[in-house]
């Protein structure tokens, strides 16, 4: 299949690293070795490392902070219009509906959850320098973010494996369609 086990070492704080040109292995010990998957997991690694490497500092422009939740809420609108597709998938598919909503479900609270922590409307108000003091819980983004790419990772590996089947199934096709004509001109 697509995945393997990587190897021993792993990753930092939920962040993706890449073990050659078309491979990512994810903290989960999950190794992706599938170009479409790597391809298809880049803007959404890309926006997670956004979220988790803004500057640590306690205090952040309104700028800052706007950014940030634009960028939340876009993680949050990518991982809601994913898992439709992905229980489109299910639905279509009942040998692996159950993992597939499984994971889908997965993805869209852990979407949910990075939203919420990147929420400004709930902080306080300016201070007197218009910097707003805010605490975020860094930690939080950066579990939702881990569960985020492992459910979205197992729906693509889920997905992979549908077209597995449905290419299998029409070389079979094929091939039956081939013997059946070969067969008829061996008899007539």
């Amino acid at each position: 299949m697509a995945a393997s086990p990587s190897p021993a070492g792993g990753g930092g704080a939920g962040a993706a690293h890449g073990s050659g040109p078309s491979s990512f292995a994810f903290d989960s010990g999950l190794e992706i070795k599938t170009r479409s998957v790597e391809q298809t997991l880049l803007p959404l690694v890309s926006q997670i490392t956004t979220l988790i490497n803004h500057k640590d500092n306690t205090k952040k422009s309104d700028k800052t902070l706007q950014a940030i939740q634009r960028v939340g809420q876009a993680v949050n609108l990518a991982v809601g219009r994913f898992v439709k597709v992905g229980e489109a998938i299910a639905n279509e598919n009942w040998d692996l509906k159950e993992e597939i909503n499984i994971a889908c479900i997965e993805a869209k609270q852990a979407g949910e959850t990075i939203a919420a922590l990147t929420d400004v409307s709930s902080l306080n108000r300016p201070e007197s320098d218009g910097q707003i003091t805010i605490f975020t819980d860094k930690t939080g983004v950066i579990k939702a973010a881990r569960l985020l790419l492992s459910s979205v990772t197992r729906v693509l590996l889920l997905a992979d494996r549908v077209v597995i089947k449905q290419i299998i199934r029409s070389r079979n096709k094929k091939l039956t369609q081939h013997c059946k004509a070969i067969i008829l001109r061996k008899s007539s």
